[in-house]
């Protein structure tokens, strides 16, 4: 339930979106002393399938730590620092780099753990803060005159705020209502990422591994582990028909060509993309009431999370 109400609301600033990106806008700003609020289109608590975004970088990690002491510490703490990177073409492995393991209280140079994990630790930091949030709440239109921006929500639930800052997604509502478009290219061919839980019993080393037209199946596959499991990313051919290789069933066919079969119960989540390669023609309105940030501004290939990384740069900036 919202504790705002009233069919007229007014604010220094709004958010829109309150995913690692939008967080990060929110406690950046209001760590600065402007009064935030941060409107959300799904209801708190909400379930967030995926590990999405799994690898958060060391100077993201510095940039958090910037904005609030100990932030970044307390995320890199709670993911997994791997210590070995290998690559093979198909069975012949021809590069391997062992790390040093991380120094105490020094920040790692990378942490791996969902974004789930990341974005309520933000959301912590969020609330102890003062960020005022209104959960529920879909934006259906949004305009600006040169003297602030009107928000209006699906509900008939009207803002008004001097500055919005649309950290909605790539396919942000804030930015389409502000004809807005994006312009780049996109990747012919597809990816197929899967997420796989650990057997914590029997567990694989901790090792990134990337395989150039792996042996099992004849196409490039990486591994990543994380807290509590792995990220397993094939890449498909231009040619390929996708849905022998996407959702559960698909990914059934593949995995045990590529993992020990036991992994194949162990399934959580799967999720098909392309490679974009995209920026809005334009990061704010023609009267520099918005300003777009994350995933609503640019759209990267995702290897290394640079969707969330380059994001919370943008918020922090």
């Amino acid at each position: 339930m919202n504790s705002i109400e009233s069919p007229l609301q007014y604010q220094e600033v709004l958010v829109i979106g309150a995913g690692p990106v939008g967080l990060t806008s929110a406690l950046a700003l209001r760590l600065k002393g402007h009064a935030v609020t941060l409107i959300e289109s799904e209801p708190e608590g909400r379930d967030r399938p995926g590990s999405r975004a799994i690898f958060i970088h060391n100077e993201t990690l510095k940039l958090l730590e910037q904005i609030q002491p100990g932030l970044g510490m307390l995320i890199a703490s709670h993911g997994l620092v791997w210590p070995t990177k290998r690559t093979y073409w198909r069975e012949r492995q021809v590069f391997v780099r062992h790390y040093p393991a991380p120094k105490p209280n020094i920040l790692p140079p990378f942490s791996s753990l969902p974004q789930v994990k990341i974005e309520q630790m933000l959301l912590d930091a969020c609330k102890q803060a003062g960020v005022e949030f209104a959960w529920n709440m879909p934006v259906s239109n949004v305009e600006t005159t040169p003297d602030g921006v009107t928000v209006t929500t699906e509900s008939g639930q009207i803002w008004a705020a001097k500055y919005v800052v649309g950290a909605d997604g790539s396919r942000s509502m804030v930015r389409r209502a502000l004809d807005i478009p994006m312009e780049g290219s996109r990747s012919k061919n597809s990816y197929i990422v899967a997420d796989v839980t650990e057997d914590e019993d029997h567990p694989l080393p901790l090792e990134r591994v990337f395989y150039y037209d792996h042996p099992g199946v004849g196409r490039d596959v990486l591994f990543v582990p994380f807290v509590g499991g792995w990220r397993v990313d094939l890449q498909c051919r231009e040619d390929d028909n996708l849905d022998a290789y996407s959702g559960i069933e698909g990914v059934r066919q593949w995995l045990p060509k590529v993992m020990d079969p036991k992994y194949l119960d162990r399934i959580t989540w799967v999720s098909t993309y392309q490679f974009l390669q995209v920026l809005a023609r334009d990061f704010t309105d023609k009267n520099h009431r918005v300003l777009l940030v994350g995933e609503a501004a640019h759209l990267f290939a995702p290897f290394g999370a640079r969707g969330m990384n380059s994001g919370i740069a943008d918020a922090i900036a």
